[in-house]
């Protein structure tokens, strides 16, 4: 009887330390992107360079499904005005994507960077994804987050971290 008890709790106390370990931190981390802005991401993120080609920023849990880019656009090269930029952004994920609805459309201050945040979603390999697009317009240049997220769910989830990540940018 009492090798039965020892043994079941061995077991508890497995299982316990398994599902302890599994949680994670809600610690961030801030990130130089090469000098040219900084950005707060959770510790559960990590660099991830194959997102997009050129990014200055790309980070991404694969397991929670988030993903993060930022890219710096020259005003001396840009040819296009802001609402042109952030009109070529949606239709890039508008054509990558069925039944695209843009859901929320609002203009942002971070610091002394202002600009518009709009959240598109949409269905990709008949799957959810959600999109939290932002273009800040900066001293030099103008930069472009976009952040997102599979399934409904991890949205609402992500919500407040999608939210501190877009309110830590700073222009460096």
């Amino acid at each position: 009887m009492k090798k039965n008890s020892v043994f079941l709790l061995s077991i508890v106390y497995c299982l316990l330390f398994t599902t302890s370990s599994c949680k994670y931190s809600n610690e961030y981390q801030t990130v130089n992107a090469n000098n040219k802005f900084s950005i707060s991401v959770p510790s559960w993120m990590k660099e991830d360079k194959a997102l997009k080609e050129g990014a200055d920023f790309q980070y991404a849990n694969h397991f929670r499904n988030m993903y993060a880019i930022g890219e710096t656009i020259s005003k001396t090269d840009l040819k296009q005005s802001n609402a042109e930029i952030m009109n070529g952004n949606l239709s890039r994920l508008r054509k990558s994507m069925t039944n695209a609805v843009v859901s929320d459309s609002v203009d942002v201050t971070v610091g002394r960077l202002k600009g518009p945040r709009v959240e598109m979603y949409g269905k990709m390999s008949n799957e959810n994804i959600y999109f939290s697009e932002v273009l800040f317009e900066g001293q030099k240049n103008i930069y472009h987050l976009s952040i997102w997220t599979r399934g409904e769910n991890r949205k609402l989830h992500f919500k407040e971290d999608i939210n501190k990540i877009i309110a830590s940018f700073k222009e460096i």
